[in-house]
């Protein structure tokens, strides 16, 4: 419920400050008085547009604030925006702002969050019913949802199947389109694949082979070169007397025969000791090598056609041997899947059929339940109706059958309505009396207010164009849903202020040479000289004063 209602700024209001109770409260005051401009700023709080002329002349800015009370279904909304709510919090703080310069700002709970956020909240808290703004009930894309707001367990229990059935074939037809738009391309491409797997395979280059071989070709193109010097290095090490080997050996042995006179002369013999051996097998290495340098031309055209042959595969499939590889591995594994998504592809193909027969089943089992929860809604409404003065009424709920799978089922639903005997039921979007559209939508409003969950009810001038009996019908209406709902109603109707359980009234007056509205909770005394101002206007006489007191009365 609506608890507290803050607007600053927002038209001829200063500032107003309203402390609402549950059940049934109405708004009076004379015409042009503000009643309208307090519906404005509840519109502000469920997400409506904001414009720079609803702002108070000489004013920057502008605010509304509610306080809400809230339960389970509206915290679970509120905390989908990422908002946090203790377990024990039962209120939340709603509050719009918006300046001269045409920027807004939205806040729950000091959050801020957009205005499309807090419009889908606004849903779930007010609902506005008026000439103009029952939007949910008219709209036919509402109808069904509406509808199915009735349904019991097992009504509930078959569309949460039909539901997930749809959501299962709508993934298997992902599956198999990928497949086939996967197929399609290998398909394109397969003779193109499996000649570069050939191509590539008949070379097999071998990871980091372009490496070995580029070295390898340096040596023998340079071969000629690389012997001479290795032979060079060999004599100078092994093959003469004079060589450095032999020049080693008597240093060393002149060094051994003057140890005795010092350790010193012992470190040194042992240094060159080592010098010698492994100068030895570096000769030794040397040598080897020299035996095994070829100079072979033909040897350097075979690494050289090599080289030329791993180079043209960089060109066509990456700048390394292993990108060559893997790129092979990647379009054999798409050769591979070609065929093996054939086989997944058919096991796919026949779940989806078998889905798609689950759905229809449940869909018409679903569809049945709701046509005959139809007839119970039309019988409810048309009782409501007729105790609305309009005793001719036939309001019909009409199901189209979709030919296509959807989530919610296969029913296409739309409500029908006649108001007069003999004519033609027409979608209740079309109904153009205003007097007619007040108590259809109040009919509505009747019914399904024990189901939609909305805590608040605005209802705007619902008794325009309705008199007499009908009034009072009306009135009886709505202190009807205000036992299980709060409704705040604006009305010009004496008899429905005085079925209320709180009355504001609002009055427009010039102070300090501007104009404001200001509202103020009546009480016992004052709503009863409200409701005779609204029974005669001024002219307020002893026998008014009495019908007022009879109207209160009847209720109190």
């Amino acid at each position: 419920m609506l608890k507290e209602l803050k607007i600053s700024n927002l038209a001829i209001i200063d500032k107003i400050d309203l402390e609402f109770e549950k059940g049934f409260v109405v708004l009076t005051g004379e015409t042009g008085a503000g009643k309208s401009i307090i519906l404005s700023g509840v519109n502000l709080l469920i997400g409506e547009k904001a414009s720079i002329d609803m702002i108070r002349d000489g004013e920057s800015i502008l605010t509304a604030q509610g306080i809400f009370s809230v339960e389970d279904s509206q915290k679970k909304e509120i905390k989908k925006l990422g908002i946090e709510l203790d377990d024990n919090d039962d209120e939340i703080i709603i509050r719009r702002t918006y300046d001269i310069s045409g920027k807004g700002k939205a806040f729950i709970n000091d959050n801020r969050v957009t205005l499309a956020s807090l419009k889908e909240i606004g849903l779930t808290l007010i609902d506005i019913v008026g000439q103009h703004s029952h939007q949910m009930l008219l709209n036919k894309n509402n109808h069904l949802k509406l509808l199915d707001k009735f349904l019991d367990d097992d009504g509930k229990e078959a569309r949460e199947e039909v539901r997930l059935l749809s959501k299962t074939y709508f993934d298997l037809t992902n599956q198999i389109t990928n497949i086939e738009n996967s197929r399609k391309e290998i398909r394109e491409k397969k003779e193109v694949y499996e000649f570069q797997v050939e191509e590539i395979n008949a070379v097999s280059p071998k990871l980091e082979e372009d490496i070995e071989l580029e070295t390898k070709y340096k040596v023998k193109f340079n071969a000629g070169m690389i012997k001479e010097k290795l032979l060079n290095s060999k004599k100078n090490i092994q093959d003469d007397e004079n060589n450095i080997l032999s020049k080693i050996r008597n240093v060393i042995k002149n060094i051994k025969s003057i140890c005795k006179y010092d350790e010193e002369y012992e470190e040194i013999a042992t240094r060159m000791e080592k010098i010698y051996y492994d100068l030895e097998d570096c000769g030794d290495i040397i040598s080897s090598l020299e035996d095994n340098m070829n100079v072979d031309p033909l040897n350097l055209i075979k690494i050289s056609e090599r080289l030329d042959s791993i180079g043209k595969l960089k060109i066509k499939y990456g700048e390394s041997i292993d990108e060559i590889l893997n790129y092979r591995d990647e379009i054999l594994q798409k050769i591979s899947d070609f065929d093996e998504n054939k086989f997944t592809m058919d096991s796919l193909i026949e779940k989806k059929i078998k889905t798609e027969e689950e759905y229809w089943v449940k869909a018409k089992e679903l569809s049945k339940i709701r046509k005959n929860l139809g007839i119970t809604i039309e019988k409810l409404l048309e009782t409501e109706l007729k105790d609305l003065q309009m005793e001719n009424a036939m309001f019909s709920i009409n199901f189209n059958k979709r030919e296509n799978i959807f989530a919610d089922g296969i029913d296409e639903v739309e409500f029908f309505i006649s108001t007069n005997l003999g004519q033609e039921k027409k979608p209740l979007s079309k109904i153009a009396s205003g007097g007619e559209v007040s108590r259809i939508m109040l009919g509505l409003k009747v019914v399904f207010s024990t189901v939609d969950n909305i805590p608040v009810l605005v209802f705007d001038e619902i008794d325009t164009g309705v008199g007499g009996e009908t009034i009072r019908k009306i009135a009886t209406k709505l202190e009807k849903i205000g036992k299980n709902t709060q409704v705040i109603s604006i009305t010009h109707s004496p008899i429905i202020a005085s079925r209320a359980n709180d009355q504001f009234y609002i009055k427009k007056e010039v102070q300090e040479n501007s104009t404001v509205t200001t509202v103020t909770k009546l009480d016992k005394g004052s709503r009863l000289n409200e409701i005779a101002r609204m029974l005669a206007g001024e002219n307020i006489t002893s026998s008014v004063m009495e019908h007022a007191r009879e109207l209160l009365e009847e209720i109190n």
